[in-house]
């Protein structure tokens, strides 16, 4: 029989004890061990009952729940703790973390929700390795370095996509997620980043759901020295094909100012994290986009064959030659409708760049949409969006490639310039 997860409770106020443990009562795999009414009496639960899981309380007598948290990391730290609150704030959250929690969920909660996010804590449980003696363990980074506590360093950083158009309905969020779960099924480590702080919908074309959003990963991700790795799997979304998804919020009234800094933050953390990001932005300009446009390693300009949006990628191409970006920017023709009269080189002619790929206009796309299913995942026989799709991914991979090959090419010579320092 499978070990169930041990829970113990913590709240100041007996009634909130006791629906919380109502709401897992249902939970086959999950027992409730304990109850504490503050944070000095959950320390010493938790040292006499070795709970698996803490769900936990932020404003209590005694001892708060960010303090009490501290102290259990630290005194036992495969104990994971869950925040627990109606305080849903981006300060409270923040403190969560640094605390060491692993997760903070805001009332009211579902059963369904909290019993997930006990089991996603618990899985971090079985993930880790069994402490080392102090002997072995290593020295932790020096305060300043830069890196993220428990991290290990990647061997070379991320690629950031920045998906980017300035008129609705070019399929700007389609190409973004089918790129995303594509890498994904090839077993990169991929996410894909909604940037539509308003109306994203990245969330819907996946049907994927989550507690928290960008907008909290932005308070998380202000002091990139203080940032911790293990609250970043926190405020991601998982996907059935592999795919990490930050989400925008729900709704709009829920949305915050993103600073241009604040966003060159995230995306510099997630480049730490994961072989590919995908960015989905919005059609406005904005301090999100200018960050996405000097961070990104890849700027795809998507665009139809209607003289709106020819124009206004016309626009955007004009803005990225400011940049000095126009090297990382390819042209996507999407929705190309045979019966069209402008034609791809009339197109490129206009925009006085090439363009690098052309979608055909496809049926089955609201199709998929309408299923929550990504694009590629259908025939290609009957999808004929499918293939130049899967073209795209192998194009960007071909240019990181070429691109990377250049570098190493180019680094014998910088070396033997003058002083050494290329000439």
């Amino acid at each position: 029989m499978a070990e169930k997860i041990k829970i113990l409770i913590v709240d100041d106020n007996e009634n909130t004890r006791e629906g919380t443990s109502r709401l897992l009562e249902y939970e086959d795999n999950i027992e409730i061990v304990g109850f504490a009414e503050n944070g000095a009496e959950a320390v010493d639960r938790v040292r006499e009952l070795q709970p698996h899981v803490v769900l936990m309380d932020i404003n209590m007598p005694v001892m708060n729940g960010i303090d009490a948290t501290a102290q259990i990391s630290q005194q036992a730290p495969r104990t994971k703790v869950i925040m627990v609150s109606v305080q849903d704030d981006s300060q409270y959250l923040k403190q969560a973390f640094r605390a060491g929690a692993v997760d903070f969920v805001a009332k009211p909660i579902t059963s369904a929700e909290l019993a997930q996010a006990i089991e996603r804590a618990y899985s971090t449980i079985q993930a880790e390795p069994p402490p080392m003696p102090v002997s072995q363990q290593q020295m932790p980074a020096p305060a300043g370095s830069g890196a993220w506590p428990g991290a290990v360093a990647p061997t070379t950083e991320g690629r950031i996509i920045g998906i980017l158009g300035f008129k609705g309905g070019t399929g700007k969020t389609t190409l973004a997620v089918n790129i995303a779960v594509a890498f994904a099924k090839q077993g990169k480590k991929t996410v894909v980043v909604d940037t539509n702080l308003l109306f994203g919908d990245v969330s819907v074309f996946l049907n994927s759901k989550g507690q928290h959003t960008i907008i909290d990963f932005a308070h998380l991700a202000e002091d990139l020295e203080q940032f911790d790795h293990e609250s970043l799997a926190t405020v991601l979304v998982s996907h059935e094909s592999g795919l990490k998804l930050l989400i925008a919020p729900a709704n709009p009234a829920l949305s915050e100012p993103v600073s241009l800094q604040m966003m060159t933050n995230m995306l510099t953390a997630l480049k730490r994290e994961f072989e590919y990001i995908i960015v989905d932005t919005s059609t406005g300009y904005d301090d999100i986009l200018a960050a996405v446009i000097q961070s990104s390693d890849k700027l795809l300009v998507v665009t139809t064959p209607i003289m709106p949006s020819i124009k206004n990628a016309k626009i955007l191409l004009n803005d990225l030659a400011s940049f000095e970006v126009m090297d990382k920017a390819l042209v996507i023709l999407n929705q190309l409708d045979k019966n069209i009269r402008i034609t791809p080189d009339q197109i490129a002619n206009y925009l006085k760049t090439t363009v690098a790929a052309q979608i055909p206009f496809d049926p089955t796309v609201n199709e998929a949409i309408n299923q929550s299913i990504p694009l590629i995942s259908l025939d290609p026989r009957r999808a004929p969006s499918v293939k130049p799709l899967l073209d795209v991914v192998q194009l960007l991979k071909d240019s990181f490639e070429v691109g990377q090959a250049a570098e190493e090419q180019a680094q014998p010579a910088k070396r033997s310039g003058l002083f050494g320092l290329g000439g």
